[in-house]
């Protein structure tokens, strides 16, 4: 029977992960996706998200009350400096998202939807086959949205303790270390994600997704979308680009100390060590307020970005930001296991 489970669950996997690549059909539909980003809504690069980071940085402009306002030449500068836009950072930003927008349609988005449908399929064989519980007929609203708090408030608590682990694990933080690797903030730099980074936070998520699912599809009979409008995420409407940029945009102290404002993301991008491990959550403050990790700016800091433990010409390649992690987490592996062989075996013996 084990045999018979494992046997399924390995070809599922194979299923899920190559399914782009099982006719040509499937593989120019996966291709299409690419150019529709900027009109898919559970993408962060839809004209949606992009346009309110752009109305908020006009606000942030038009408040700081720099000279000839309405002047877009100057509010280009602003917004777009070219000194950040043309740093060879942020090139190598636009090669490295330009290559993995094909791979995330290709492998990552079939690999994740296997991971999540699988996850699924486990949390409900483990409430209605091993439990002769039956779910009930009906929700009421208020409850039904009350759980789905529970589970996006789920969600970005495991989301918050794996982006720690991945900052203090050293063969994590091999991975991790391709982000943090930008020398400047823009937009694009939210995409140069690692995928052993992107695929691992999928498999830690899975049982949250799967039970989610199997909550609303059994008992309130479809998906609950919470904080969204048409599909539309709310918080991504509020300036969700600014998180990497140069432009601080500040919730209210109290608000920052709830939801993550963009400014706490760009400190913790921040080599300064006031600011080492700080702000880790990823839609939430509450759970760095509540572990010790929040840092809510109280005034305009200056900030630099980039790896405080590493040389930045590590990663100054495509190939270096895909191949050079795998690498360094090895040698983050087998450093310890060194320790712990006996006294007699040398180096050479080890190799």
């Amino acid at each position: 029977m084990l045999i018979d489970n494992v046997t399924w669950f390995l070809e599922r996997v194979v299923e899920y992960s190559f399914s782009s690549f099982m006719s040509w059909d499937a593989f120019v539909a996966a291709i299409g996706k690419v150019p529709r980003v900027f009109t898919d809504f559970s993408h962060g690069f839809a004209w949606p998200y992009l346009l309110s980071s752009v109305l908020v940085a006009w606000i942030l402009y038009v408040l700081a009350k720099r000279r000839r306002e309405t002047d877009v030449a100057w509010f280009r500068e602003f917004a777009f400096p070219g000194r950040l836009y043309r740093h060879p950072s942020t090139l190598l930003d636009c090669r490295f998202v330009a290559i993995d927008l094909f791979l995330y349609f290709l492998l990552y988005v079939p690999i994740i939807t296997g991971i999540n449908l699988l996850g699924y399929k486990v949390m409900g064989a483990m409430i209605f086959g091993l439990t002769s519980w039956e779910p009930p007929s009906t929700l009421a609203p208020a409850l039904a949205v009350g759980v789905a708090i529970g589970f996006l408030m789920l969600h970005d608590f495991i989301n918050y303790w794996l982006h720690v682990l991945f900052h203090k694990i050293p063969a994590l933080w091999a991975f991790h270390q391709v982000h943090h690797s930008a020398e400047v903030l823009t937009p694009v730099t939210a995409y140069r994600v690692h995928p052993v980074e992107l695929i691992g936070f999928a498999v830690c998520n899975a049982p949250v997704v799967g039970l989610a699912a199997v909550f609303y599809q059994n008992f309130v009979g479809g998906e609950v979308q919470l904080l969204s409008i048409f599909g539309i995420s709310i918080l991504g409407l509020l300036g969700s680009h600014l998180r990497h940029s140069h432009i601080l945009f500040c919730f209210p102290h109290s608000l920052s100390r709830i939801v993550l404002s963009p400014a706490q993301h760009v400190i913790h991008h921040s080599i300064d060590t006031q600011h080492w491990n700080k702000n880790f959550g990823v839609k939430l403050a509450i759970w760095d307020a509540l572990f010790g990790t929040l840092y809510v700016p109280r005034e305009p800091e200056t900030l630099q970005v980039g790896l405080p433990d590493a040389d930045p010409r590590e990663f100054s390649t495509v190939r270096q930001l895909y191949f050079l992690p795998f690498k360094k987490s090895v040698k983050e592996c087998i450093g310890p296991a060194r320790k712990l062989l006996p006294a007699g075996l040398s180096q050479e013996r080890i190799r």
